[in-house]
């Protein structure tokens, strides 16, 4: 909680919330937690960033509340740590300066920085202002990775600040949607699969999705349908499709349903040569999940 003349806070993702029918909702803002702010205009709660004062919470016996919205994601992407000098309503002004970023031909996008998996690419992906300018009244920011570890992000260094919204450039952009692709695969996959549970834990995933883009550019193909087919094969398989020589040859191919086809049935005889089914492999539905075109 507070420590010394620091104050821990909580950032949360609502929008990661509603995902699992878990977010913040209320009818009348007048009747909101003093201990709940809100980053967005109310019109857009439901997607909204909450900065959540832990003492506060503690104070009106609303800890347990709180930590519901902590513990509703596992592992939690949707929390990060805070801890800072300013007060509440100071940090909340401050976090919102970030809400959106322009792009170099003046088109205006939402932050999303309440997401870890974005908002741990940040450190790296921000010039050495922008960060500055973000992370600078805050002491300490802790992010939590895919396998649930909680992981300082970078302090920042002691240069001028940039103006906000932050204007970036066309690279900066590019690795920002880079980063996010192999989470994007694997949401489409799983909505291909019509809410069947994939194999492996949320970091497993993430690796074999990141395993199979990479697999993908470094064949040169850059058909989107291709990537997705052979990353639906990577999680299906535990990635173990990927160390078939096949796969090579796979990937020179331009046509989805042609790719899909060929890769169906290498992922049945690679499930035949093992004598054993995939963990998801629990009924017909599933075990058709990767042949519909």
């Amino acid at each position: 909680m507070n420590n010394g003349n620091q104050n821990a806070y909580l950032l949360i993702d609502n929008g990661l919330l509603e995902e699992v029918s878990a977010s913040y909702t209320e009818v009348d803002s007048k009747n909101r937690p003093l201990w709940l702010e809100p980053i967005y205009p109310d019109h857009a709660l439901a997607v909204s960033p909450l900065l959540v004062d832990l003492d506060a919470a503690y104070e009106a016996g609303d800890i347990d509340r709180v930590m519901s919205y902590v513990n509703a994601r596992k592992p939690a992407l949707h929390v990060s740590i805070i801890e800072t000098e300013p007060g509440f309503e100071q940090i909340a002004q401050h976090l919102r300066r970030f809400i959106f970023i322009v792009s170099p031909d003046d088109k205006q996008f939402t932050l999303r920085y309440a997401d870890c998996t974005v908002l741990a690419p940040l450190s790296v992906v921000l010039t050495k202002a922008q960060w500055a300018t973000i992370k600078g009244p805050i002491s300490r920011w802790g992010v939590h990775d895919r396998s649930g570890t909680l992981i300082p992000l970078s302090p920042a260094e002691p240069v001028e600040y940039a103006p906000t919204p932050f204007s970036l450039t066309h690279d900066q952009l590019a690795a920002l949607d880079e980063a996010s692709e192999p989470d994007h695969c694997i949401a489409k996959v799983k909505m291909m699969g019509h809410g069947l549970p994939l194999t492996g834990n949320t970091a497993e995933q993430h690796a074999w999705a990141l395993a199979a883009r990479q697999a993908w550019r470094a064949a040169g193909n850059s058909n989107s349908l291709i990537l997705l087919f052979l990353t639906e094969a990577a999680l299906i398989s535990r990635c173990e499709i990927l160390n078939r020589p096949e796969i090579q040859n796979f990937l020179a191919i331009n046509a989805p349903a042609e790719f899909r086809i060929k890769i169906s049935a290498l992922i049945n005889e690679t499930r035949d040569s093992r004598h054993q089914p995939l963990q998801n492999e629990t009924s017909n539905e599933e075990s058709n999940a990767i042949n519909y075109i």
